[in-house]
């Protein structure tokens, strides 16, 4: 049996000695090269403002004041009507992972947020090896680890420093923690993802209640009772943050034009479909996510909940009413299932494919963007080759739900 490596006290310490060193230096040098020169981070600048407006000032975060500080930020003037309102939009408790930020001005506060999204891309390829326990060679791990950095979905998520970016990690860290039955704090990791409910809002429910069938009384606890300590304390602090948000929420529609992939294969790619067909689709699709979940919901580990969980982030990004390429990131696990699955399948002729599918997927969309992209913002087609192809992948690689004994 293979004996799993032990790091001795001296290189702990030197990696904790490390780490803030290399972050710090990464703030700094990311800060006089880049955001004093460059501002952006345009996704994070109205939920930054938000939390300045309520720390500082005692203003919610959703009123017009604060929208009109965030939009001056961006534009230099106030929003245009077709223009993306910038509004707060998220729910209050999102305002708590913001507030560090909220003591430094934005080109400081933009500088931290990308290093610390360039430190959760690490993070997130990790801790998805670790998922589906896949251990590839060290020159085809550093090479994904590399690859990682400079695929589009993640290069978008750090340079608008996208909140995406933590919602994933919290994803991926919760369900990592789960399968290692550490239920308490993978319930409170996925719970914190719920602020960005367009992420999880089929997983959260799902793994909730796959642990009601398991008897994981710790897990489903967790999941409510953090989901309650967001919830109350964001009353306490706004009684009236839902109905605000809400309205928000109305009027973001009017503003933003791409839809789910599902939406654009059935009103752009495939126009003559319309929307009767995707709500069509969208039921079939659910009912086929639950079919499969119904299979495994007695399964504590196996390769059939694994996939079912990709599946699960897969078709989330699929169908959501609003989706955005930042939140690709979350399908990570999917990918990485497959190159487990390919790896295990086909040994070590797997990885020259492994390393073409991730320059494929990396220059290929990078082209994509490129020669579709509109002044600043990116049009329809690269919503459409990650998710699409995961889901091929998917159903290729599905395992067979055989007894859960039997798969281990």
């Amino acid at each position: 049996m293979k004996k799993s490596k032990v790091y001795g006290f001296p290189t702990i310490i030197g990696l904790v000695i490390l780490i803030p060193v290399i972050f710090v230096a990464d703030v700094i040098i990311t800060h006089n090269t880049f955001t004093v020169r460059f501002p952006g981070g345009n996704d994070s600048i109205p939920r930054y403002v938000g939390a300045q407006a309520w720390v500082f000032e005692g203003l919610s975060p959703y009123s017009d004041e604060v929208t009109a500080r965030a939009q001056n930020m961006i534009y230099g003037r106030l929003a245009k009507p077709d223009e993306d309102l910038q509004r707060f939009a998220y729910p209050f408790y999102t305002v708590f992972f913001y507030i560090p930020l909220a003591f430094f001005t934005w080109d400081w506060a933009q500088a931290i947020g990308i290093v610390v999204l360039e430190f959760i891309m690490v993070l997130i390829t990790v801790l998805s090896l670790r998922l589906y326990r896949w251990s590839p060679s060290p020159l085809i791990l550093a090479f994904t680890l590399l690859w990682t950095m400079v695929w589009y979905h993640a290069v978008r998520t750090i340079i608008l420093v996208q909140f995406a970016g933590v919602a994933a990690l919290l994803i991926i860290l919760g369900l990592w923690l789960i399968k290692e039955k550490r239920d308490v704090l993978g319930g409170i990791s996925l719970a914190l993802a719920s602020t960005k409910p367009q992420m999880l809002f089929l997983l959260l429910p799902l793994i909730g209640i796959w642990s009601i069938f398991n008897k994981r009384w710790r897990l489903t606890l967790s999941i409510s009772t953090t989901m309650i300590i967001l919830f109350g304390s964001s009353f306490l602090f706004l009684p009236t943050w839902v109905s605000e948000m809400q309205i928000q929420l109305t009027d973001y529609t009017q503003y933003t034009h791409i839809g789910s992939p599902l939406n654009i294969l059935t009103t752009i790619v495939f126009p003559s479909l319309g929307s009767n067909v995707e709500r069509l689709l969208v039921i079939i699709i659910l009912a086929w996510l639950l079919w499969e979940w119904w299979q495994v919901r007695f399964h504590q580990e196996s390769k059939s909940l694994d996939w079912v969980i990709a599946l699960t982030l897969i078709i989330t990004n699929m169908i959501v009413i609003r989706t955005a390429t930042t939140n690709y990131i979350m399908m990570l696990p999917a990918l990485f299932f497959i190159f487990k699955a390919v790896a295990d399948r086909f040994g070590d002729k797997a990885n020259l494919w492994i390393v073409i599918i991730q320059i494929i997927l990396a220059v290929g969309i990078w082209m994509l963007f490129t020669f579709t992209v509109q002044g600043q913002e990116e049009q329809w087609p690269v919503y459409l080759p990650l998710p699409l192809s995961l889901l091929v992948g998917m159903i290729l690689f599905r395992p067979l739900h055989q007894s859960q004994l039997l798969e281990k």
